[in-house]
């Protein structure tokens, strides 16, 4: 063996033990058991529920595949049952594709827009809740210390938010008038503006055809006055001239009666009509109406009461301009029935 062969065999065998060194190393450090590799599982898709709770972002399914176009057999004569489409299908998603419970469903919405106008305490009556008379207050409404929801939350028609105190007696005719509806007027109340006038115009002609006449034949006037063309000549004068006044009563064209009394006791009678049959209510304005449950307690049965007798003057206001009307009618037609 020549000496090259000997130096290559010699370099083969320290390369051999030292890849045997190495492979014991290997072994000892790692065990026995074979090594174990695998790859790193994914990380999961962090999806911001804010931003799909506002819409800035919408994570819509991929569109199902479609079947590549064949020819399809010949339609049959019986249908078959069609199998029930879930809530899913119907919103827009496939058979299969579960919806992604950050996107709201439309009965989702619905129902948080009710929860946001408060439907359910409202459409709520004391009546449908067991244990509640009508007298008492839903306990599910809010405290109405605050005025504001002492307006949105109205606990019935004569109810106050608690806290009123000793004031709210004072506040009844305008919470009463604030939180109810006007009901529709009746017949009776349609017709009592005619009531008043026809009223007026009967208490008018009692005076002309039978009251006067009787006091101008009292203070001596003759007969042929009283009746006929006599009685419309000397109310047509009213037309033509004033009445004279000068020399007593001889010279007195139409009697002074006690007309003023009669008139007040008239007004007594249908203002007594109108209150005892509940057609006095007054209905504020609605500013007015909105700020009556807050004022002291003086203020609102003063301002509602206040209301109620200027509703009764502008009634007297009419009757009285009836009055006027109705005797300028009768002069007119004396001036005709008299020529």
């Amino acid at each position: 063996m020549s000496a090259q062969a000997r130096a290559e065999a010699r370099r083969k065998a320290i390369l051999s033990r030292g890849s045997d060194r190495l492979a014991k190393l290997t072994t000892s450090a790692r065990g026995s058991d074979p090594a174990y590799f695998h790859d790193d599982p994914p990380l999961p898709r962090v999806t911001s529920g804010t931003k799909a709770f506002v819409g800035e972002e919408s994570i819509m399914p991929p569109p199902p595949d479609l079947p590549s176009p064949s020819p399809s057999p010949r339609p049959s004569r019986t249908t078959p049952p069609t199998a029930p489409t879930s809530s899913s299908t119907g919103a827009g998603f496939g058979p299969g594709v579960t919806p992604d419970p950050a996107v709201w469903s439309e009965q989702q919405q619905q129902q948080f827009m009710q929860a946001l106008m408060a439907a359910n305490s409202l459409s709520r009556s004391p009546e449908s809740l067991p244990g509640l008379t009508p007298t008492d207050v839903d306990p599910t409404l809010p405290p109405l210390d605050n005025p504001l929801a002492a307006m949105l939350f109205p606990q019935g028609d004569n109810a106050f938010p608690p806290g009123a105190g000793a004031g709210a007696a004072g506040k009844a005719p305008a919470a009463a008038a604030a939180a109810v509806d006007p009901p529709p007027p009746t017949r009776l109340q349609k017709l009592m503006p005619f009531v008043h006038l026809i009223s007026m115009w009967c208490l008018l002609a009692y005076f002309v055809l039978y009251k006067e006449p009787q006091a101008y034949l009292e203070a001596g006037g003759s007969v042929e006055a009283t009746h006929g063309a006599g009685l419309w000549r000397r109310w047509a004068e009213l037309g033509r001239s004033s009445p004279v006044v000068a020399d007593g009563a001889r010279f007195l064209k139409v009697q002074v009666v006690p007309f003023f009394w009669a008139f007040t006791t008239l007004q007594i009678v249908l203002h007594s009509v109108r209150i005892f049959s509940g057609f006095d209510a007054v209905q504020p304005p609605t500013l007015l109406a909105l700020a009556l449950p807050h004022l002291p307690p003086p203020l609102p049965s003063v301002i509602v009461n206040g209301l109620k007798y200027l509703q009764m003057g502008s009634l007297f206001l009419d009757d009285l301009s009836g009055l006027i009307v109705g005797l300028g009618f009768i002069v007119l037609f004396s001036g005709w029935l008299a020529s």
